[in-house]
């Protein structure tokens, strides 16, 4: 009977291990993509969103606390993937300019995706992942 125990036990700590591995291993792939994505924004993005991600009032949407950025995931990276053109509300304040595909690849949309939605107080648990990206469509 003790064997079984013991058997039972290191079965549990075992599988506990192992998840315990994967979630670390999550955790570090979400830390890289976003240290990928920071240096993607300061080649691609932080012209006209601003090093602190504000933006420009009624031209260029703030990124920083952006309401449309974590709700509306999807057109989000649609808008980083194949560009933004017509109105969009941000936090309550209307934008209507063009903002023109950037030419990333689907792991650099990804890497920049998770930066700006993990940045100046915005949270996304979430991973965004090359496979998310790769389904959107115009």
């Amino acid at each position: 009977m003790k064997i079984i125990v013991f058997v039972i036990i290191l079965v549990l700590t075992n599988s506990c291990n192992i998840l315990t591995q994967k979630e670390n291993t999550k955790d570090v792939e979400f830390t890289k993509s976003i240290d990928r994505g920071s240096a993607i924004y300061a080649d691609f993005c932080v012209t006209c969103h601003l090093p602190n991600g504000t933006g420009v009032n009624k031209v260029f949407p703030p990124l920083a606390k952006s309401d449309y950025l974590l709700e509306k995931r999807e057109a989000s990276i649609r808008a980083v993937k194949f560009g933004q053109k017509g109105e969009i509300i941000v936090n309550g304040i209307t934008y209507n300019n063009l903002m023109a595909p950037l030419g990333l690849t689907n792991a650099e949309i990804a890497d920049v995706m998770n930066y700006i939605t993990n940045t100046w107080g915005n949270t996304n648990g979430k991973m965004i992942t090359v496979e998310e990206v790769s389904k959107i469509q115009p």
